[in-house]
């Protein structure tokens, strides 16, 4: 009786860990029964629970353990053949409870920085999300263009929205959710490098190693690209913890191992021209003259693109992982190179879908589904499929104008421009060394994406969609930052 009246009172002063302990001995009790009787998914539904738990008493961790795991995420079809929707588990599912979770706080506690909410980059996402609302509520296939829209959200609010509040608390935050990735990262491209080591010949495993993590070598390239400059500056950053710098420069080792395996082309040509900027930015270039120089470029181009066409046709070299020369030189080669020349064939046929429905698209998601009629003949390799089954428009940009028209290219363009000349802006402005590199960091990433963009499109996957975004959110907060900013004569960068 003694002993009953103790765990009554010891009950009744630890509730909350009673109450745990209670709904573990539940759950563990499903799991017996449904693997007794062989529901093994069921059993897997049952670490929703503990997920809904963190999500609401440990909503940072639990956005920290996300991006930790987002390297790692699968395709359901992957596992599941017979699935035909593209979903990525389990970090897909993640991201769409932080939505959820965000709307529902947002709408019980009335409260968002109004800083934030307001933000020229803020407005610029919510008239991004409008046009894809309405030209998925007139699209050719709205039930792709509104999964399309419900995707998008996942990630945008989860990486831009609510990244944003939590670093407007603590900016050093930003190191956290770039490192927790990373580390992801890394344990992947260790992963893969050993399947390198494994099968010995580079020429036959080159463009597949990296899957089911990630889909081929372009969209793994493009991800190391991005973390490239990151990790390179992170250590910079006076104010970070010294094992916080120490495991920045650990990552950049197998990141860029990972990103000379990955034998992308366009990964490799985005990191060259994120060191143009840097060296830019540097010299503090003014954009009137940068301006000039790009508006000069492209005039010659212009002038010049027959002589230009001819050279390039000239160019015979075809991609070849294992000679590094050739491999670079095949860059140009738009004659026989077939991977160069499928990506003439979808922008052909981007552009084709355009003239056909010039202001609002054929709707968000369906280019893969509506491409193939609109295949120019003239650019069809051995990579070509008479289908149009072979995947998206490989350009962020004609993929947008195929899909959503002249003006949801337009905003596209606009977004990336704006986020970066604003964090171009906030790095020659501030005299804070934080933010200072924080937006350095998130402006090279950023521009190696963009010009990855011309090449491939990844923003509908939240492999690169969090980090791009989250990235955007950096630079949004050390722009408001900067505005207040109250520098110490030690965090000024001489």
């Amino acid at each position: 009786m003694d002993i009953l009246s103790k765990l009554k009172k010891y009950i009744a002063n630890n509730k909350y860990w009673a109450i745990v302990l209670v709904v573990l001995l539940f759950c563990l009790a499903i799991c017996a029964y449904v693997i007794k009787h062989e529901y093994y998914i069921f059993s897997l539904s049952i670490l929703v629970l503990p997920i809904i738990y963190l999500m609401i008493y440990h909503t940072e961790s639990m956005f920290y353990l996300t991006c930790f795991l987002i390297p790692f995420s699968v395709e359901l079809r992957a596992i599941i053949p017979t699935v035909g929707a593209s979903f990525s588990i389990p970090c897909e599912l993640l991201l769409a409870g932080f939505m959820f979770l965000f709307f529902i706080t947002v709408i019980l506690n009335h409260c968002y920085p109004k800083v934030l909410a307001s933000h020229k980059i803020s407005l610029m996402f919510y008239f991004y999300i409008f046009w894809l609302l309405v030209t998925s509520i007139i699209s050719t296939m709205p039930i792709v263009s509104f999964k399309f829209l419900l995707a998008k959200l996942w990630f945008v609010i989860p990486a831009y929205f609510f990244l944003s509040a939590l670093l407007l608390k603590d900016i050093n935050k930003a190191s956290s959710f770039f490192l927790c990735y990373a580390s992801g990262l890394a344990i992947i491209v260790c992963i893969t490098t050993y399947k390198h080591i494994a099968w010995a010949d580079v020429r036959k495993v080159a463009y597949w190693v990296m899957s089911p993590y990630y889909n081929d070598h372009t969209a793994y390239g493009a991800i190391l690209a991005f973390f490239t400059p990151i990790l390179a500056l992170l250590p910079a950053v006076k104010s970070l913890p010294k094992w916080k710098k120490c495991l920045s420069l650990i990552l950049l080792i197998p990141t860029l191992l990972g990103l000379y395996l990955s034998f992308s082309r366009a990964a490799w040509l985005s990191l060259c021209v994120a060191i143009g900027v840097y060296v830019i930015i540097l010299l503090k270039i003014k954009f009137k003259v940068l301006l000039l120089a790009i508006v000069t470029f492209l005039g010659l181009l212009f002038a010049f693109q027959d002589t230009l066409v001819q050279q390039l046709n000239k160019n015979n070299n075809d991609a070849d992982v294992g000679n590094l020369a050739t491999h670079i030189q095949s860059i140009t080669n738009i004659t026989t190179d077939a991977s160069n020349v499928e990506r003439l064939n979808r922008w052909s046929a981007a552009i084709a879908m355009f003239k056909e429905k010039p202001f609002f698209g054929f709707g968000p998601g369906t280019y893969q589904f509506q491409y193939a009629p609109y295949q120019n003949s003239m650019y069809k390799t051995i990579i070509t499929t008479n289908a149009g089954n072979g995947g998206n428009a490989h350009s962020e940009y004609l993929g947008a104008l195929s899909e959503t028209g002249l003006l949801g290219m337009l905003i596209v363009i606009t977004l990336f421009l704006s986020v970066i000349i604003l964090g171009m802006k906030t790095c020659w402005n501030t005299q804070s060394n934080t933010l200072k590199y924080y937006s350095l960091m998130s402006v090279l990433a950023l521009v190696s994406y963009c010009t990855h963009g011309i090449l491939n499109n990844f923003l509908d996957t939240e492999k690169l969609a969090v980090p791009v975004f989250g990235a955007m959110a950096i630079i949004v907060v050390c722009n408001i930052l900067s505005k207040t900013e109250t520098t110490t004569k030690t965090d000024i960068d001489l």
